[in-house]
């Protein structure tokens, strides 16, 4: 039966191959779309369920340079200071509730730190700290000891392994989870660690030069209202301050949120079309072929071959071409997947959980099962006809009436 199946598609190379090619391009644009859309939700979810901060203050001179949504999502990974007086005059706004500092060291590389991964340095200051905790199983208010680090989900490493960084070296107290921003790719210590480290830092000393005593410095404020505060008004008074830049978190995650999702709308319209384009041609594949072959089935049919036999060969050339059509659809959908969220995240910032191997493997799972009632549907009007075939009378009528 295998040879027969595989001679009868060696046989009809062009349709067999078209068919393939709809299949794996129509697997592979959902695959991708899937894993894509699936990562932007998780971040979304992520970053609503787990709180953080409603409003981010950093230096002005930054906000001009970044958006907010690099701000809020990619953490802008640069050296941007501003006064911790500054930060005290933010803590006092009428309107504002707690409030944290943070202080960004500088982007990493392999020439500076031992673990993969890593792109930003950030000092914390736990003590006052609620946006960390959530993604942590760990009391994190007690602080980090000058030895410690904690490592974002993306970076690599587990608790108990030592790194070096800058030329200290650190243990691993705590690996946090997911959280589809920029903590994920950070290395986080105390913030008067941070400082001192940085300072050290012979190549960072022009900064010092430019905005003063590392110990004297933050990076960005993040706060909460206080109560029934109105936030447009909280934020206009923060941005008459010397200095600094306000915007509110919520606003920022709508905005990257309905951005996507047009994006989403415009692949997904592609995704149906390239579907209902691969229905067609299964359907013209499949749906007359036993009446195509009907002097070749009626010979199979002359030498002793039964009906179910016949049905198995028609069943295994569809199988074949969707297999086919499957396997290397999800493979290139999976480096569709990579080139697609470059190309998203070269032009906007957004949160985002990459799938993990239990998601991506049930994804692939459902498009298997979509595709294998498409071709169920496809061949179920030419195994019907299979019961039909009378094999004296099609072998007299020939394949073209």
């Amino acid at each position: 039966m295998r040879r027969l199946i595989a001679h009868s598609l060696k046989m009809r190379k062009v349709l067999t191959a078209s068919v393939v090619l709809a299949v794996a391009v129509s697997v592979m644009a959902l695959f991708a779309l899937g894993l894509t859309y699936g990562g932007v939700q998780q971040g979304v979810r992520a970053s609503a369920e787990r709180g953080g901060a409603q409003i981010m203050v950093v230096p002005r001179d930054a906000a001009a340079d970044v958006s907010d949504a690099a701000l809020l999502f990619t953490g802008a990974p640069a050296p941007v200071y501003f006064p911790v007086s500054t930060a005290e005059a933010i803590r006092e706004v009428d309107g504002v509730g707690r409030a944290t500092t943070q202080f960004f060291s500088q982007t990493l590389n392999e020439s500076c730190c031992s673990t993969a991964g890593a792109t930003r340095l950030i000092g914390v200051d736990f003590a006052r700290d609620w946006t960390v905790q959530p993604f942590s199983g760990r009391d994190l208010s007690v602080g980090l000891a000058d030895d410690e680090v904690i490592l974002g989900a993306d970076v690599g490493g587990d608790v108990g392994d030592r790194l070096s960084l800058l030329g200290r070296t650190f243990t691993i107290v705590e690996k946090l989870e997911p959280s589809g921003a920029d903590l994920d790719d950070s290395l986080l210590l105390a913030i008067d660690t941070a400082r001192s480290l940085s300072e050290e830092n012979l190549g960072l000393s022009y900064l010092w030069d430019k905005y003063g005593a590392p110990g004297d410095l933050v990076s960005c404020v993040l706060a909460d209202l206080d109560g029934t505060a109105d936030a447009s008004v909280v934020l206009n008074r923060i941005n008459a301050l010397d200095g600094v830049y306000a915007f509110q978190r919520s606003g920022v995650v709508e905005a990257s949120q309905k951005q996507l999702e047009t994006v989403f709308l415009i692949l997904l319209g592609a995704g149906v079309l390239m579907l209902a384009s691969t229905l067609v041609q299964l359907f013209a594949r499949f749906y007359s072929c036993v009446w195509e072959r009907k002097s070749e089935l009626a010979l199979y049919r002359a030498m002793g071959a039964s009906k179910g036999q016949l049905r198995a060969l028609i069943g295994g050339e569809v199988a074949a071409i969707v297999g086919a059509g499957l396997v290397s659809g999800l493979a290139c959908g999976a480096g569709l997947y990579v080139v697609l969220m470059d190309l998203l995240q070269d032009g906007s910032a957004f949160p985002f959980i990459s799938p993990d191997l239990g998601e991506t493997r049930a994804l692939a799972a459902v498009l298997a099962a979509a595709f294998a009632l498409l071709a169920l549907a496809a061949i179920a009007a030419p195994l019907a006809q299979i019961g039909r075939l009378d094999p004296s009378l099609a072998m007299q009528q020939g394949d073209i009436d």
